[in-house]
């Protein structure tokens, strides 16, 4: 008989909210962190959270409130600001209202519900190793931080949210259809920091800024993120390509000599960097006893690496589909293989096709975004639908004469009007996700042609 029903590794939203559910739902859970108990939640984060995530939780599991206590500031749009920081753009929409929240207590909060609902909770613990029965996942071997020695622990389940490491994730044997590894391009690297300031006052904190610019920070953004009119979380994040810098050495040379705020006095309330995965989900996220949540299934926002939201979207699915399992006693591959296909219609067609926009917005230029910011070639709310919807719009009309006012940069609109083709294809594509595990090889091939084609056009 295995120790527990369901071990959890990691205790991040994802995790938690895997936890959370199964407990609820009268399951034996066990949820283990790395961290010591009061430091999980802390993390390198926006702190920000689109309130439609949690409207959706709420319905789908029972998720409370996020209580007044945790809450910074709410959040009523978002303001997109070219390079050369004197055009921006404002979305706002149902995806764009939120939270700038405490992130800390944002955790401390989830692992409280997981902890209310009937989760037992291991801190200070490291998920080691995975353990095997028979060339099936059987439990997971961890070691305590005041311990010299580890300890095997059975589980009919074992769930990995361990984040962009994968630490399980990269054990799984041969012959998986898991992919183990993330390619370094699939990924972001962020630096970020908390600010008290005293002596400057944000007068529109409701509104976070968002600053491209495709020479400091390509295939990414600076963030300015007001927490009230004397608070402020500053980070930035880009891809993990080729002779890229360290993050906080970007953040130092290009972000502290260019903001007004930055030459006031502050107070620093915390600083780190870190990394996430930017691409689309893995193509599955079920082995045998097997499931992944959060980055370790890169579950983010490809665009702009968001991915508090998506992951407890996936620890939800994930959650309510191991409990069904559990409850008729098979937890193989094939049992759990719904969870793949509640996650793609939920969140994960949408992240492909901004998958494919990512690639878009990696090839252009800081001349090429100036020029559709000043010519009104782009607004808000094309760009507010794209995050919405997954599907870049060409179309006649209003849309279709703004487009052709930019002939000046026909190179550039050919490209818009392939890369718009591509995110159909693909959503349709995802739309078509095979229904058990045996379609998962025929599905991949029409899969990785449209990605190529997405980093050439």
């Amino acid at each position: 008989m295995a120790d527990y029903d369901v071990i959890v590794a990691g205790a991040g939203s994802a995790g938690a909210i895997a936890a959370y559910t199964l407990a609820k739902r009268g399951h034996q859970v066990l949820l283990i962190d790395r961290k010591t108990r009061e430091m999980i939640g802390h993390k390198t984060c926006g702190d920000a959270l689109g309130a439609h995530h949690i409207r959706y939780l709420k319905e789908l599991i029972g998720l409370p409130d996020i209580p007044s206590s945790i809450v910074e500031h709410p959040v009523n749009g978002i303001d997109l600001i070219a390079p050369d920081l004197e055009h921006r753009l404002t979305l706002a929409g149902p995806t764009t209202d939120g939270y700038s929240f405490n992130r800390h207590k944002f955790g401390q909060w989830l692992l409280g519900l997981a902890e209310e609902a009937g989760a037992d909770v291991m801190a200070s613990t490291r998920a080691k190793r995975l353990l095997f029965d028979d060339h099936r996942v059987s439990g997971v071997r961890v070691r305590a931080d005041d311990s010299e020695t580890d300890r095997d622990l059975t589980a009919r389940i074992v769930v990995d949210a361990t984040g962009a490491p994968g630490v399980l994730r990269r054990q799984l044997p041969d012959g998986t259809m898991v992919e183990r590894t993330v390619a370094k391009e699939d990924q972001m690297v962020a630096w970020r920091e908390v600010y008290h300031t005293p002596d400057y006052t944000f007068e529109t904190p409701d509104l976070l800024e968002i600053y491209w610019n495709q020479e400091w920070t390509k295939g990414g953004y600076t963030w300015v993120f007001p927490q009230g009119p004397h608070r402020v979380n500053v980070g930035l994040g880009y891809m993990m390509l080729p002779g890229h810098r360290p993050p906080q050495r970007v953040y130092d040379e290009f972000v502290r000599p260019n903001w007004d705020f930055m030459r006031t006095r502050l107070e620093t309330i915390d600083a780190s960097g870190g990394i996430a995965p930017v691409r689309r989900p893995l193509d599955t996220m079920v082995e045998h006893n097997f499931m992944l949540v959060g980055d370790a299934a890169c579950q983010v926002n490809p665009v702009h690496g968001g991915g508090i939201g998506s992951s407890m979207r996936g620890g939800a699915h994930a959650g309510i589909v191991a409990s069904e399992a559990l409850e008729e006693g098979d937890t193989s591959l094939e049992r759990l293989w719904p969870y793949n296909i509640r996650y793609m219609e939920s969140y994960g067609v949408k992240q492909a096709s901004l998958d494919i926009f990512r690639w878009f917005l990696l090839n252009v230029t800081n001349d090429d975004i100036n020029f559709a910011f000043e010519k009104g070639i782009v607004k808000g709310s094309d760009l507010l639908e794209v995050s919405m919807t997954g599907k870049l719009v060409l179309g006649a009309g209003e849309k279709f004469r703004r487009l052709v006012s930019g002939i000046g940069k026909v190179p550039l609109l050919m490209r818009v009007n392939r890369v718009a083709k591509l995110m159909e294809q693909i959503k349709v594509l995802y739309e078509e996700y095979p229904t058990s595990p045996e379609g998962l090889p025929a599905w991949r091939e029409r899969l990785g042609p449209i990605y190529e084609a997405a980093k050439n056009a």
